[in-house]
């Protein structure tokens, strides 16, 4: 089930990506609303990742094509901030909290300008929302997995862009980190931005997510999540790992899952 859009904020059209010759996304065809909290789920090895990272130009695709705000993705780069697994970053780096936060304001500085009061307020500012305000010193390879990850996302906010990529934001946190950082997003959304989401849990994207990309090498499904989450749409999405689906699907049908609750 794909839902179309109009005035879509990301088209993609007929996506495929090969490594070594070998499809690890396969005619990945969507597009998809401003202003919503989307999940993409899929089973390991699905390609979630490697959606997001063409996306972002991180990877050609061999075939297909981007757009972002109705324009080919470099003429709008400034608009769109990346969040990486926190596995792909070297935490040993030297440096403090606040410089990492900062290092989301560059992109708007230009070639020659330094960062000064207006881009440390903002980086305050975005550390003030994640809950981290307390360890603006703290060298960064001190912190918890789940404080490096707040880290992470404030350097996004304070990027202060218009469409946001997160791959698994919520890898290695404790469930007050996810539902604070989840309840942070919606905060987002609320304020027109768009949040794509690479996740994991379908039980917390029951809940949370407006949207839901549904993956296992091809599309199986992009819609509004009271349409797509289903039990036939799942078994598509997860084949036969029936014990995960099980709560889900009791859930479905004991319509424990209540789509329309905010």
């Amino acid at each position: 089930m794909i839902t179309q859009v109009e005035n879509p904020i990301l088209e993609i059209h007929d996506l495929t990506v090969s490594y070594d010759q070998n499809p690890v996304l396969w005619n990945v065809d969507l597009s998809l609303p401003g202003g919503k909290l989307v999940g993409i789920l899929g089973p390991n090895g699905a390609g979630k990742s490697t959606l997001i990272k063409a996306i972002m130009g991180l990877i050609a695709p061999t075939s297909g094509y981007v757009k972002v705000f109705d324009k080919p993705l470099n003429e709008v780069r400034s608009r769109i901030s990346y969040v990486p697994q926190r596995e792909s970053v070297d935490w040993n780096f030297p440096a403090s909290v606040l410089d990492v936060v900062m290092m989301g304001t560059y992109g708007k500085l230009g070639l020659f300008r330094r960062p000064g009061k207006k881009e440390k307020d903002i980086a305050l500012k975005s550390l003030e929302q994640v809950g981290m305000s307390g360890f603006v010193k703290r060298q960064i390879s001190e912190l918890s997995g789940g404080q490096q990850q707040r880290v992470f996302i404030a350097r996004a906010l304070a990027q202060e862009a218009d469409l946001y990529l997160m791959d698994e934001p919520f890898a290695g946190v404790d469930m007050s980190t996810e539902t604070a950082i989840f309840q942070l997003l919606q905060e987002m959304t609320a304020a027109g931005k768009t949040v794509i989401v690479v996740h994991h849990d379908i039980h917390s994207a029951m809940n949370f997510f407006d949207w839901l990309i549904m993956l296992n090498l091809h599309l199986v499904a992009s819609g509004p999540k009271e349409l797509v989450m289903n039990e036939e749409l799942l078994r598509k999405t997860y084949g036969g790992k029936l014990n995960l689906l099980t709560r889900v699907t009791d859930m479905i049908r004991q319509k424990d899952f209540n789509p329309l609750k905010s």
